[in-house]
């Protein structure tokens, strides 16, 4: 399973984090700001309740991506570049 990595939980890194979690990869999203990560999390929540309601994932579809999500404030992650 692939891990990836994202700084800054505004709407480009949330937009980028759901897009990965949705690919089945593992995401650490980290904001040094508390209320961006419970943001981009309301919003997160948010899609994937009208993506349900759209029939477009069902409920097990929608809880796994939200699974696949970690929200941190702290640096408790390797940062590697390819």
């Amino acid at each position: 399973m692939k891990q990836v990595g994202i700084i800054g939980g505004g709407a480009m890194g949330s937009g980028i984090a759901q897009i990965a979690a949705t690919a089945g990869c593992k995401v650490i999203l980290y904001d040094t700001k508390p209320e961006a990560l419970e943001l981009s999390k309301e919003k997160l929540t948010k899609i994937m309740v009208r993506l349900v309601e759209k029939e477009k994932l069902n409920l097990t579809e929608a809880n796994a991506i939200k699974s696949n999500l970690t929200y941190t404030r702290t640096k408790n992650f390797k940062i590697m570049f390819f």
